[in-house]
C-alpha cells in the first residue's frame, strides 16, 4: 500500500522543477530533485489509509498514535532542512543544529535508549548518557543513509533491506504499531526504486535520504525493545552496517588526511567499489544491495540466537566481514599511509634513533 502511494504521489514531483544547485554546477554529474517527497507521503499516508480500512490497524495506530504524530512532525522538518539543502547549501553547522534538534524532540517524545543490551545478554543503564546516546544515534544514522546516496538507487534499496528487516524484528518483538511503520517505510522506498535506478530519473537528494536515515534510526529504538525493556540497539547497528561504516570512515579518514571531515569528496565505499572493480553503475547498486543483505541476514541471526553464544558467534563472523570489507576496498592502506598516521610514525621512528 505504501508503495501504490508513493508511486501515487511521484507525479506531483514533476512539478518541481525549481533550479537546484547541482544545475547551477556543471562539475556534478547528480542533479538532486525532492524525489524523496513521494516516500514522504507514501510513509505518512499508508498507516492512515490502512487504518481506515482495516479495524485491526485502527486499533493499533489508536494505541500509540502520538509515536506516529511525532516521528512524522520531526522527520517532515528533517526532509524540509534536505529539501532546502537540495536547492542552495545549508552550512554543515546549520544542517546539524536542525537535526539534533530534531532528535531532541524526538527524544522528549518517548525516543529513547534507556537500556542497552549486549550480544549474550550484557546489560548498561545509560542514566545520564541516555539523551546523548540517542542523540547521537539519530543523526549518525540520518547522516550515514544521505553520505550512502551517491549512486543511484543505492540509498534506497538499503533502506528497503534494512526497513524490512527491523520490521520483521519489531513484529517478532510484539511492536505492532513499529513493526507497521517499519513495512510502510520499506514499501514506499521500493516504490520509488524503479524510478530511482541507474541511470535515474528521480533522484532521492538530501531531503528524501536524510528522511531514511531519520525514519529508520527513530523506529530502531522504539522498535528494538525486548521483554525486559532493553534495547538491544546492535540489531540495527549491524543491519545499518554499510551506511554506517561508510559514514564512520569518512570522518576517521578525512581526519586522519587533515581534511575536513564535513567536506564531501569522492572516496565512500560505492565509489571505491566502482573505482576498483570497473563495475558499471547498476552493478554498484547491486553490489550494495548484496552487502546489506548480508549484513540484514546477520542482524536476523542476532535476533533468533539472543542472549545465546550464536550471538557472540555471529557478531565475529560480522566484525570479521566488515574488516574484510575495508581490507578489500583499500581502507586500510588509505588509513595507514593518511597524513597523520605517517606523521605519527616517523616521530617514533626518530624518537627510537
Amino acid at each position: 500500500m505504501a508503495a501504490v502511494a508513493c508511486l501515487v504521489a511521484l507525479p506531483l514531483t514533476l512539478l518541481l522543477r525549481l533550479p537546484t544547485k547541482a544545475d547551477r554546477d556543471p562539475t556534478r554529474n547528480w542533479r538532486p530533485r525532492i524525489g524523496g517527497f513521494s516516500i514522504v507521503a507514501g510513509f505518512l499516508l499508508a498507516p492512515a489509509i490502512l487504518a481506515f480500512a482495516s479495524p485491526h490497524a485502527r486499533h493499533i495506530l489508536a494505541n500509540d498514535w502520538g509515536q506516529f504524530l511525532a516521528l512524522g512532525i520531526c522527520g517532515g522538518v528533517i526532509f524540509l532542512a534536505g529539501a532546502r539543502d537540495d536547492f542552495r547549501d545549508l552550512d554543515w553547522r546549520t544542517k546539524f543544529g536542525i537535526q539534533i534538534a530534531a532528535a531532541v524532540v524526538l527524544y522528549l517524545c518517548g525516543y529513547h535508549v534507556g537500556e542497552m543490551t549486549f550480544p549474550g545478554g550484557g546489560t548498561v543503564k545509560l542514566h545520564a548518557a541516555d539523551p546523548v546516546v540517542t542523540i547521537v544515534w539519530i543523526v549518525l544514522v540520518t547522516n550515514a543513509m544521505n553520505l550512502i546516496d551517491g549512486r543511484d538507487g543505492v540509498a534506497a534499496g538499503i533502506s528497503v533491506l534494512v526497513a524490512s528487516t527491523m520490521s520483521y524484528v519489531a513484529w517478532d518483538l510484539g511492536h505492532d504499531l513499529i513493526a507497521l511503520l517499519f513495512a510502510a517505510l520499506a514499501g514506499s522506498a521500493l516504490g520509488f526504486i524503479p524510478f530511482n535506478l541507474p541511470s535515474a530519473r528521480k533522484l532521492l537528494g538530501d531531503s528524501g535520504a536524510y528522511f531514511l536515515g531519520f525514519a529508520i534510526a527513530g523506529l530502531s529504538i522504539a522498535g528494538f525493545v525486548d521483554t525486559t525493556g532493553r534495547v538491544p540497539l546492535y540489531i540495527p547497528l549491524v543491519a545499518l552496517a554499510l551506511p554506517v561504516l561508510d559514514a564512520g570512515l569518512a570522518f576517521v579518514r578525512r581526519f586522519l588526511d587533515r581534511r575536513h571531515p564535513f567536506h564531501a569528496d569522492l572516496d565512500h565505499m560505492h565509489h571505491r567499489i566502482e573505482r576498483i572493480f570497473g563495475m558499471r553503475p547498476m552493478s554498484v547498486t547491486i553490489t550494495s544491495w548484496a552487502i546489506t543483505a548480508i549484513f540484514c541476514f546477520a542482524a536476523v541471526l542476532l535476533h533468533f540466537w539472543y542472549k545465546s553464544v550464536g550471538s557472540a558467534v555471529v557478531g565475529a563472523a560480522v566484525l570479521v566481514f566488515a574488516v574484510g570489507l575495508l581490507a578489500t576496498l583499500g581502507y586500510v592502506t588509505t588509513l595507514w599511509n593518511s597524513a597523520r598516521v605517517v606523521m605519527l610514525r616517523t616521530r617514533h621512528v626518530s624518537e627510537e634513533s
